[in-house]
């Protein structure tokens, strides 16, 4: 037995340097008292909380370190633990420099033996961080700009001075109100609607989250909210806390929103194209005039609710299109260049070409189709005409006012004076080109996916029939056409007989008529975001400024107000800049020479910029016109303003790529999201300024393309870097 004290007692040793290592490493304090209230231990977190040294602590009583205000609270609670009773209590010690800690005790009397108190240990939790951490809270309400309140027993009990303005009392007058009063500040025709929702939380049944209601100011205007609101404590009693969030500009936006949307329904009906839109289910959500008359509802609203069946067509009609959007919903892919028989309400019987395309949600989820045709009747009946004698083709091709062609990979079989006339040739000129000469005649952007088409329609493979591209005429000048294409045999040879239609014209119309509605809806825009968030940020400077004391406070808000104003002049100016666009006619222009002269400017003008300019390419000669430079000039004011390191750095560099010429502007800024690169130019989406918009704009003109990259590959964070891409003109061949 006496050989195995020692082992005992090392074993003993060891277990009690395990404990003490576990409670030194206890994130709270720890402290024992003896039955005298006398300290005989403490952990190191106790000692760190009072900031004395160990020895400074242990034998001292543990009421020296409180101040009189709380030594009733603790010797109330040491009497406590003398019954036999645990307690948790806040308590606030005094440090050795005088410091107060706010903590939380939670006290645990120690076994008695033989029936006497042997002391207590207590386990004390540092709050200090919370209290810091409330009155955080109470200073960023009250610095808010949104408004805050606590609604107790129908009265407001709280309110913060966002509040006060949105509603337009002060605090005092808010906190003074009696219950009636206080519903007398919400609008006649909302009150019912909040009653509902008090006693639907009384119930515990769900609410709207957030709901929007009225305010009626001291002035009587009108201010709409959107309100969150949550069950909260105050003071000890349960309340409600409101957020609200003043959506009055925002309201007025969504009433210029449906103006917009209007002109959009008028733009609709103007068009000769016949478009409809279904949901999931193929029932119709709207059409445009066109296709009302056609359907048998007479007008757009009617067709609301119904489906194919439900309208003229026969049922082998509707099937055909229910089909073809279910397979458009499944796959999320469109069906192209469908052509159909249609029986419409006049009774007439049609041929239409049927484009169906899914429709998004802002997740990119499908939640319906959206469909257009245009009438082929005429043209069907031209092509089964063209196929019943050769003869009668010869003599409708020749006098046809649509260019016709019949050829082969290899050879130009036939063409007819249209056609002629449209590429600008003569018959001598034309006759005897070769099959490369014939190519050539195409743009060079087209002759690849051409050349492919009409090698799978003569292999019998499927081809839409319908297709646009380019001609290039000998003086040089673009032709656009629109192509219907079909196999044929022609002398005895396997070829494509192609309908040629100039849409040169209608094409340059719906791109003046897109970019007269882009740019529309751009305004709208700029109106209720751009122009509206700079006026908002006036109105809240000049309050603040009203009631701000010192000079330098005043002086400050004055700035922000200034630059906010100089904001609304540069857009409005920016957005009239290109009214004259569409316009202004194009001629020769060398984009070095433009290039260089907007970086001196850049240089002469800009502080804490570093240009680098590469421009080594001379007589750099594109199609452009007078607006050249502002398209240049947005891109570098881009890379300016919207970097926000103190030493800037822009790289600027000419280069010739392919058949055009590349202007690449970099900069050494925050970067552009991946997210957001494929939105940048799209207005529906404005994540680009005006002046990016403004860009696309430009660069469409000049039949060049535009687009953002990482400055550094694969980290946005190192900057940007746009490419504008503009062609070189293009000549014809001889």
């Amino acid at each position: 037995m006496n050989e195995e004290s020692p082992d005992r007692s090392q074993q003993s040793d060891t277990e009690s340097f395990k404990y003490e290592t576990l409670v030194d490493s206890m994130n709270d304090a720890l402290g024992i008292v003896n039955n005298k209230g006398i300290l005989t231990y403490a952990n190191q977190k106790f000692c760190e909380l009072l900031d004395y040294p160990l020895e400074d602590v242990i034998g001292k009583p543990i009421i020296s370190f409180v101040d009189d205000e709380n030594l009733f609270i603790l010797r109330n609670n040491i009497r406590r633990r003398t019954e036999g009773m645990s307690s948790v209590y806040e308590l606030e010690w005094t440090t050795r420099t005088g410091l107060k800690v706010q903590t939380i005790v939670s006290g645990t009397p120690l076994p008695q033996k033989d029936g006497v108190h042997q002391g207590s240990f207590a386990v004390v939790t540092d709050i200090s961080w919370r209290i810091a951490a409330e009155k955080k809270y109470k200073l960023l309400a009250e610095q808010s700009i949104q408004g805050l309140t606590i609604i107790q027993n129908d009265r407001y009990v709280y309110v913060n001075p966002a509040f006060a303005f949105i509603i337009g009392y002060t605090v005092d007058e808010i906190l003074a109100m009696s219950s009636e009063e206080g519903w007398n500040l919400i609008h006649e025709d909302d009150k019912k609607y909040l009653l509902r929702l008090a006693s639907d939380r009384r119930n515990g049944t769900a609410t709207p989250m957030p709901y929007e209601y009225r305010f009626v100011r001291r002035d009587g205007s009108i201010r709409w909210v959107q309100a969150f609101s949550s069950s909260t404590e105050y003071e000890g009693a349960k309340a409600l806390q409101v957020l609200v969030i003043d959506v009055t500009e925002a309201k007025d936006a969504e009433e210029k929103l449906r103006t917009s949307q209007e002109m959009l329904q008028t733009v609709m009906n103007t068009i000769p194209e016949y478009v409809f839109w279904k949901d999931l289910d193929s029932v119709y959500l709207g059409c445009n005039e066109n296709f009302a008359m056609v359907s048998g509802t007479e007008t757009p609203d009617n067709i609301i609710g119904k489906t194919d069946f439900d309208l003229a067509w026969r049922d082998v009609e509707s099937e055909l299109f229910r089909a073809l959007d279910k397979e458009v919903i499944k796959t999320d892919c469109p069906q192209m260049n469908i052509i159909s028989p249609q029986l419409q309400a006049d009774g007439r019987e049609a041929w239409i070409e049927v484009n169906i395309v899914p429709l998004h949600d802002d997740e990119s989820r499908v939640i319906g189709v959206l469909g257009t045709y245009q009438d082929i009747t005429e043209k069907r009946l031209v092509e089964d005409n063209l196929r019943k004698s050769e003869a009668k083709y010869r003599s409708l091709a020749e006098q046809s006012v649509q260019g016709i062609t019949i050829l082969t990979s290899e050879k130009f079989l036939y063409y007819n004076p249209a056609f002629r006339d449209l590429v600008g040739y003569t018959d001598e000129e034309l006759s005897p080109k070769s099959a490369g000469d014939v190519w050539n005649l195409v743009h060079p952007e087209d002759r690849d996916e051409l050349r492919k088409r009409m090698e799978d329609k003569i292999a019998g493979r499927s081809v839409p029939p319908r297709y646009e591209y380019r001609f290039i005429r000998k003086d040089g000048k673009i032709r656009w056409v629109e192509s219907f294409t079909s196999r044929v045999e022609y002398l005895g040879t396997q070829a494509v007989q192609t309908v040629i239609i100039d849409i040169t014209e209608r094409r340059d119309s719906e791109r003046e008529l897109r970019v007269a509605t882009d740019r529309a809806l751009l305004y709208l825009d700029l109106m209720g975001h751009d122009l509206t968030q700079q006026l908002q940020v006036i109105l809240n400077s000049a309050a603040l400024m009203q009631n701000a004391v010192e000079e330098a406070n005043k002086e400050s808000f004055m700035r922000v107000i200034g630059d906010s104003i100089r904001r609304c002049a540069r857009i409005i100016e920016e957005a009239k800049a290109t009214e004259q666009l569409l316009t202004t006619p194009i001629r020769e222009r060398k984009l070095d020479e433009a290039l260089k002269g907007i970086v001196k400017a850049y240089k002469s003008q800009s502080e804490n910029v570093d240009f680098k300019a590469s421009i080594s390419i001379r007589n750099a000669l594109i199609e452009a016109d007078d607006f050249l430079e502002l398209l240049i000039s947005n891109i570098m004011m881009n890379a300016i303003e919207h970097n926000p390191k103190e030493n800037k750095a822009v790289w600027v560099k000419l280069s010739e790529v392919k058949m055009g010429y590349e202007v690449s502007i970099a900069d050494n800024g925050i970067g552009i999201p991946d997210a957001v690169k494929a939105s940048l130019f799209d207005t529906s989406r404005r994540f680009g300024g005006l002046g990016l918009h403004t860009a696309r704009y430009i660069v469409e003109k000049y039949n060049g393309r535009i687009e953002v990259h990482d400055r550094v590959n694969g980290n946005p964070g190192q900057g940007a870097e746009f490419k504008i891409w503009i062609p070189k003109p293009i000549h014809g061949i001889s």
